[in-house]
């Protein structure tokens, strides 16, 4: 189950380099977002994939050119911690901006059930009960 889970995180990527928006059938009803160790507006921890959305709406569409890469630091069965790198060219400017970051997700069935950001590779891996 863990390739299957990488995989399901790879597409969320991929939906975001796109779309900008989270693909609503890969994360569970009840999912939790918890963005309290990155957020600068003290967005916090948020409930259902809709109100994920809403919240980092406004984020990706600071880009006319916003893009994701991820490199997946561990797979089990149900944990996937990644290393990102998101930004891109600034909105009617010429600038970029660059953000690092650590995501760590919990799966169950194929679906996110739980998502953090994290500014700290140990607390990431902290975050899905691991310790580095």
């Amino acid at each position: 189950m863990s390739q299957e889970n990488v995989e399901v995180v790879k597409r969320i990527y991929e939906e975001l380099n796109s779309h900008q928006a989270f693909p609503p059938e890969l994360f569970a009803p009840d999912c939790v977002t918890d963005l309290t160790q990155v957020s600068l507006e003290d967005v916090g921890v948020l409930h259902g994939v809709h109100a994920s959305q809403m919240a980092l709406g406004p984020y990706f569409g600071t880009f006319d050119d916003f893009h994701v890469a991820a490199e997946v630091l561990h797979n089990d069965e149900h944990r996937v911690v990644t290393a990102i790198r998101d930004g891109g060219r600034i909105k009617g400017s010429s600038s970029e901006i660059w953000s690092h970051y650590f995501h760590a997700w919990t799966l169950r069935d194929g679906r996110v059930v739980r998502l953090s950001s994290h500014r700290d590779r140990e607390e990431a891996f902290k975050a899905v009960g691991l310790a580095e």
